[in-house]
């Protein structure tokens, strides 16, 4: 499925904080205002509002862009789950 305009220059704006790179004002001032960025100092940094539209928009556009701390909260999820599925199942042979 396609991103609408509005939904692409947002994302646009979002990445652009994401990533630290330039973006135009307009769409910056935009995405501040609707809650997605709030000003950190000099910077500006996604909120968890702005984190939840990245990934919404990111999967509508068929894209999977994560932080790296992202990413391996998620493998540290995964493998802290097949540990306790394994244990799980060990308790079930052992009665």
């Amino acid at each position: 499925m396609a991103l609408s305009k509005t939904q692409s220059k947002r994302l646009g704006a979002i990445l652009s904080v994401m990533f630290n790179e330039d973006a135009p004002v307009d769409a910056v001032a935009e995405i501040i205002q609707d809650g997605y960025v709030e000003k950190d100092g000099d910077s500006l940094k996604l909120t968890e509002k702005g984190n939840d539209e990245r990934n919404r928009l990111s999967t509508l556009a068929g894209l999977n862009i994560r932080y790296k701390s992202e990413r391996e909260a998620e493998q540290e999820n995964k493998v802290s789950n097949q540990a306790q599925s394994l244990e799980s199942k060990t308790l079930q042979i052992d009665s």
